[in-house]
């Protein structure tokens, strides 16, 4: 019966996200998920009874392990994953460190700890552990250390950075692919680390990395959900969910909010002439160079096919014009390949602003005066910006 109710409330968790997917792409992840469950499910009943945990140690793993399962959150998990352990056996220190791919060199980057009622971030490079963390990575199997002065294998520099006397190296291992570890041990005191321990804290950490698996599977379909797969920019349909918010917050804080919609010029005739794979590629640059002119607050996406809009929270229509000239100066300048073949022999863009409170007070008018404005744009000979009340005088920059 637990089985099902782990089945049940993790598919649920993933039904709204999965929307977007064909019926192929969504019976595939299911079918990754419930494997993944049903597997690690019965791992835990086999490795109860191999290392003769009692009815009542057992049922309360069980209890976090199905928290564990049900949390798609990445940073809720960690913290709940530390939490548990800690409280299970009064360990005083844990930590998590995720494998992670930099510069073509594994390393071991930490996403949080609980230590000395702190919170600590660095990285530990597998290649230059001590022996023990390499042993741990290299077997894939935990690794217990009571006394770690007077264990050879442990690099006391290393062990002296995390504060631990003792400590358990838990792998983080799923399908046997590593994902990361788990450190858990004492700073101050020092108990007798028993074969129930081992096994306990190994049980949880299983669970941990299928659940950790499950919470980055569901952060990357979320991701997909709201991105443009050609341009990695937010889509269509995040856009219109965060004009709204963001005009929302824009009049319950009386602040000020400029929209921009921006246009390739001519670009159909770039994808003509030089096919639609530099097509594709001019869209990509033409995203990098707009995302490299905006604030960390700011929003871009894809639009339509060659249009891009811009969400500037706290910008006036002057503060925005700037930034979109800028923007404009810098793509006319790039060189992209074909540029020479375009109408005026080189890439550009058109642009329309408009402005919350002074030119629309509702998210629907916004939109369409920054579609005139851009309209307008193209109409007086495109590469240039018009904002909203200039509509009536622009003249060509």
């Amino acid at each position: 019966m637990l089985i099902v109710i782990f089945v049940f409330l993790l598919l649920v968790s993933f039904t709204e996200l999965l929307g977007w997917m064909g019926p192929v792409q969504r019976y595939f992840t299911f079918l990754v998920v419930t494997s993944f469950l049903v597997y690690q499910y019965k791992k835990i009943k086999q490795f109860g009874k191999e290392k003769l945990l009692s009815q009542e140690e057992l049922k309360r793993t069980n209890e976090v392990i199905q928290a564990l399962l049900t949390t798609t959150n990445i940073n809720k998990l960690l913290s709940l994953i530390m939490d548990n352990l800690i409280r299970e056996k009064n360990f005083d220190s844990a930590f998590i460190y995720l494998i992670e791919s930099i510069n073509n060199y594994l390393c071991i980057a930490t996403k949080g700890a609980v230590a000395l009622g702190g919170i600590k971030k660095f990285y530990l490079h597998i290649e230059n552990q001590d022996k023990i963390i390499q042993q741990a990575v290299k077997t894939k199997l935990p690794v217990m250390v009571q006394d770690a002065e007077k264990n050879p294998l442990v690099d006391k520099e290393v062990i002296g950075q995390l504060g631990l006397r003792q400590f358990i190296i838990l792998p983080l291992v799923v399908q046997d692919k590593i994902l990361g570890l788990i450190i858990i041990g004492n700073s101050k005191t020092k108990i007798n680390f028993t074969s129930k321990d081992l096994a306990i804290s190994t049980t949880i950490a299983n669970q941990a990395a299928v659940a950790l698996q499950n919470a980055q599977l569901y952060s990357k379909i979320q991701e997909l959900s709201i991105l443009d797969e050609l341009t990695h920019t937010f889509n269509h349909r995040f856009f219109q969910q965060k004009i709204r918010e963001e005009t929302e917050l824009a009049r319950r804080y009386e602040s000020t909010l400029s929209l921009a919609i921006l246009d390739i010029d001519y670009f159909k005739n770039y994808n003509d002439r030089n096919g639609h794979p530099a097509g594709d590629t001019c869209l990509r640059q033409v995203a990098q160079i707009i995302s490299h002119n905006l604030r960390r607050t700011d929003i871009v996406a894809r639009y339509g096919g060659e249009e891009f809009a811009l969400i500037l929270p706290a910008t006036s229509k002057e503060g925005a014009e700037k930034i979109l000239n800028k923007m404009r100066i810098d793509i006319e300048k790039y060189p992209f390949e074909f540029a020479q073949n375009q109408p005026d022999g080189k890439l550009t863009i058109s642009a329309g602003i408009s402005s919350y409170p002074n030119d629309a007070k509702e998210t629907r008018e916004l939109i369409n005066l920054a579609d005139q404005s851009l309209y307008k744009a193209k109409h007086l000979g495109r590469n240039r910006v018009i904002v909203c009340e200039t509509i009536d005088t622009a003249e060509k920059i």
